[in-house]
């Protein structure tokens, strides 16, 4: 008893958060595994053999989106440390994605139905988890707490990004002006930037818009270029690295040289957390490969999406990327690089995890998945039995406790020896427990003028005797006085 009551006691006057690990385990997408990689490979030489732009299905729909992870996942903007979100399909991801899919039910995102869009068509619809937990629990066990937070290893994809002038003994990167149309009021100029890298070759038209008379206002006109090499439909493309060339050469934009930056894409193990609502995650291993075929079909797939976003990203007036580069970084060409790295960086992370999905939302063959596991931390309240405190209150609720028991057991025998008072001793804890528990004063409390707390203390109340069939007297019961 004393040791529940110092318990109870110490939790409601010394309260502190405690938690509770529960494991847990589950299966997710290997990216890396032969059966997903050969049946990618085959979904994109599908999709080629149409003519059709592989990505164009599903990234046309989420355009802005893809946009706007690069943007996030860039970590200092114009020298300035910031802390951005990025959400996809309805998931909070901490600055970017990380190449991860949620492995936790509550994190997962959209409930809607994926219907037909699943593999490379997704855009966003309903993924479901595999994830158990240790002992048979489960999410909606009642296990709730005051917090639940989630740590799991799990497989992420990433990007080692590096962005320098262009070693021009080695690349080439050139923008040609073709031949304007010639319209009523304004004039299309026609762009083909030409990227050389090591011998291969990779081009991508651009639409700029001038005056009737074929002039462009440099102040408010910007054109980037943007290529990537080799080409990712090509068979020199590398699935190792390929590079992007950025060139500012022309109008607002001529701050930024021409430039490359080489991305290097790989498999990564990482901690996710999911805490708050958010999904953050941390890496923890360099590199684990991509894969033990050199025909990786990621890599080529993450390089068709920054083609298409680069393409995207020229307006007929601005660039989208170049209008951010100019507010943040145009002063410090360093800034300039590191921005552009985050930007490809979050770009990759996120066309992996858009990949995932697409390739879980139907379920995932068994030999396409891998193992994941982590932990699930329940917050609740607890007390420190360690505290100096600790002493203080068992003295104090042990005499508390003492006191109370003898003073009932006192009033009882006194009960027994003296004959029966009739009077109400608000002082005696019996009378109070009868009082308490008997009721029979509601009448009395509530037929008065109004003015009912005068009509309470006014009331008189004594106790009288029941007695049962044969008149032994059995209980008392509290009787107001008339």
């Amino acid at each position: 008893m004393v040791t529940f009551l110092n318990t109870s006691w110490g939790t409601l006057l010394l309260p502190t958060h405690v938690q509770w690990p529960v494991g847990m385990f589950g299966t997710e997408l290997d990216l890396g595994s032969v059966a997903f990689v050969s049946q990618l490979s085959t979904d994109l030489n599908t999709e080629y053999a149409n003519s059709d732009n592989v990505q164009a299905r599903a990234f046309q729909t989420i355009n802005v989106l893809t946009l706007l992870s690069g943007v996030a996942a860039i970590d200092i903007q114009g020298g300035v440390q910031t802390s951005s979100m990025f959400s996809f399909n309805g998931v909070s991801y901490n600055q970017s994605t990380g190449g991860v899919l949620p492995a936790i039910e509550e994190y997962s995102g959209s409930s809607n139905p994926t219907g037909p869009d699943v593999g490379l068509a997704f855009s966003g619809g309903r993924v479901p988890v595999d994830t158990s937990f240790d002992g048979g629990h489960t999410r909606d066990a009642g296990l709730q707490g005051i917090a639940k937070s989630y740590t799991v290893t799990q497989q992420g994809v990433t990007a080692n990004v590096s962005c320098q002038p262009i070693d021009r003994s080695q690349n080439t990167f050139t923008v040609y002006n073709q031949t304007p149309t010639q319209g009523p009021s304004i004039t299309f100029l026609t762009w083909d930037a030409v990227a050389n890298c090591s011998g291969n070759l990779n081009s991508l038209p651009y639409f700029t818009a001038g005056n009737a008379s074929g002039q462009t206002d440099n102040a408010s006109v910007g054109l980037l270029p943007i290529v990537v090499c080799p080409n990712p439909n090509s068979t020199a493309f590398n699935p190792y690295k390929f590079d992007v060339f950025v060139s500012g050469s022309a109008y607002k934009y001529s701050f930024l040289q021409t430039t490359v930056c080489e991305v290097v894409p790989y498999l990564t193990t990482v901690n996710v957390t999911y805490n708050g609502g958010v999904v953050s995650v941390d890496r923890i291993d360099t590199s684990s490969g991509l894969t033990s075929s050199p025909n990786l079909p990621l890599s080529q797939y993450i390089a068709t999406v920054i083609a298409y976003q680069a393409g995207t990203n020229q307006g007929m007036t601005t660039n989208t990327i170049g209008d951010f580069l100019t507010t943040y970084g145009t002063s410090n060409v360093s800034v300039v690089y590191s921005e552009l790295e985050d930007y490809w960086r979050g770009i990759t992370e996120f066309a992996s995890t858009q990949l995932r999905s697409g390739y879980s939302a139907s379920g995932v063959p068994s030999n396409m998945t891998r193992s994941t596991n982590g932990t699930m931390y329940i917050t609740t309240y607890g007390w420190r039995s360690k505290s100096f405190t600790y002493i203080l209150l068992l003295v104090v609720i042990t005499v508390i406790w003492g006191a109370t028991i003898l003073t009932a057991g006192y009033s009882l025998i006194q009960e027994t020896i003296h004959p029966s008072d009739p009077s109400f001793d608000f002082s005696d804890p019996i009378h109070l427990i009868i009082a308490a528990s008997g009721g029979r004063l509601e009448s009395q409390l509530h037929n008065g003028d109004g003015n009912e707390a005068g009509n309470s203390e006014d009331i008189t109340v004594r106790f009288e005797d029941v007695r049962d069939k044969v008149g032994s007297r059995i209980s008392k019961r509290m009787v107001p006085v008339v």
